[in-house]
């Protein structure tokens, strides 16, 4: 590979990569977009990315890290966004959704996509710095090689899991070509080297710094995104404060002890949520919901069923979440098998696919009895379980979801939390520490039918 960037050859390269942005813009926004349109695109940017390292092996690291971090980003955001499908969701057998919403798509409770594009940003900043004077970061390279050997042999086990899920990722196969060229440029770069791949990536410096400080830049950024819930709360902890966060319950709100709970029972504060399988903003504060047991163990969280449906719930439009009731069943059945919570994360993430061979495939990667839990799905005991749920919901005064309540500011009587988990955390918080509330909780807040 040469070092010499040559004007003469970048010209047509700059031509290429143009064009082949118009057409992949062309691809992604055309009504029904084609898999054979896909695969051209994928093929099209690998051949892009390995023009450039003809220039320069540098030069061609920076163009691989940053398609990869695109492509990572995107799919980072669509891992929490449910609502809709990604433009690479074309059939059953491509489908990226199903892919990227799998048990697969995320490490230690961070989605792999934006661990990927925190090890991109990485590259990227190496690859500016060594482009610019690469005698100043002589090691770089070998680094880049180590992360690239991790990234290649994840994306093995990623395609591997990708067959058991029936379904591939498009935009994950093209990141599988672009790691194994990150490692193919790095390793070029660092052949005849004094010192080895590993001891050269392990020996720190400039290099180590500058990888470090883009990659944890990238993640701090990325999962505070992440993390970020959908409203502002009040800032203080004053009285008037602390009550705009909740209201007087509408009706009176039933536990029955049928109900799914995480957390200990001896927790001093109870919560409840009422949710819908096919709710998208439930699915997108479900893993905040989950996560208030283990921040605050002096909280149990309770799950009840409010599907959106007049198929469970009468009232409402029958051809509205079709198959919110179903999946209802399906989870109420997965908590006899002690896999409520199991099977409840999988269907909140992959909320296009509760449908009964969805529910089906998300209950075997959880390890549920499929064949009970689908017998247990058309017991009609089990839809009387869900329509007490509801019922429980109506008396509440349940008028969307989620509807979060709590119990334990006022003794045993319960109060409807107006402002979402972060609010649950913030009033729960500031009882502990003896924050003063209103005498009683403030009359309901006006809704919206």
């Amino acid at each position: 590979m040469s070092d010499t960037t040559s004007t003469r050859n970048i010209v047509p390269w700059t031509a290429y990569t143009v064009g082949w942005l118009a057409y992949f813009a062309y691809t992604i926004t055309t009504d029904s977009v084609t898999t054979g349109a896909l695969i051209a695109s994928t093929l099209f940017l690998w051949v892009t990315v390995w023009w450039a390292s003809r220039f320069n092996a540098w030069f061609g690291l920076l163009a691989a890290s940053v398609a990869a971090l695109m492509v990572s980003l995107y799919l980072g955001v669509r891992h929490k966004d449910t609502a809709g499908e990604s433009f690479c969701t074309v059939s059953e057998v491509f489908n990226c959704d199903k892919v990227n919403s799998s048990v697969y798509s995320e490490l230690f409770d961070i989605p792999i996509a934006f661990l990927g594009s925190s090890f991109y940003a990485g590259v990227i900043a190496l690859a500016l710095l060594s482009l610019r004077s690469r005698e100043q970061y002589p090691l770089a390279s070998h680094l880049v090689a180590l992360g690239g050997g991790i990234a290649v042999a994840y994306s093995l086990f990623l395609a591997y899991a990708s067959m058991t899920l029936g379904a591939l990722c498009i935009l994950c196969i093209s990141l599988y070509g672009l790691n194994a060229m990150v490692l193919m440029f790095s390793f070029g770069l660092s052949k005849g080297s004094e010192v080895g791949i590993l001891k050269g990536a392990l020996a720190g410096g400039r290099s180590t710094n500058a990888f470090v400080g883009a990659a944890v830049v990238m993640l701090i950024g990325t999962m505070g995104w992440y993390s970020s819930g959908a409203s502002a709360l009040p800032e203080g902890d004053k009285v008037e404060d602390l009550g705009s966060l909740f209201s007087a319950v509408e009706g009176s709100l039933t536990v029955d002890g049928t109900e799914p709970t995480y957390g200990s029972d001896a927790a001093k504060y109870k919560v409840v949520e009422f949710a819908d399988f096919e709710c998208s903003y439930c699915g997108r504060l479900f893993p905040e919901i989950h996560q208030l047991p283990k921040d605050e163990p002096d909280i149990q969280l309770t799950f009840k069923h409010y599907p959106l449906s007049g198929m469970c719930n009468e009232g409402l439009p029958k051809d509205r979440h079709v198959n919110a009731c179903g999946a209802a069943r399906a989870a109420d059945c997965a908590n006899r098998q002690g896999k409520f919570w199991d099977l409840a994360r999988l269907m909140f993430k992959n909320q296009r696919n509760v449908d009964p061979d969805g529910v089906r495939f998300m209950a075997q990667q959880v390890g549920l009895d499929v064949d009970a839990l689908m017998a247990c799905v058309d017991d009609p005991m089990t839809d009387q379980k869900v329509r007490r749920d509801v019922k429980h919901g109506s008396d509440a005064g349940v008028h969307a979801t989620p509807s979060l309540y709590l119990k334990g500011l006022y003794g045993d009587e319960w109060v409807m939390v107006t402002g979402g988990p972060k609010a649950v955390a913030k009033l729960v918080a500031a009882h502990k520490a003896g924050k003063a509330f209103p005498d009683t909780p403030p009359a309901p807040k006006p809704h919206r039918h």
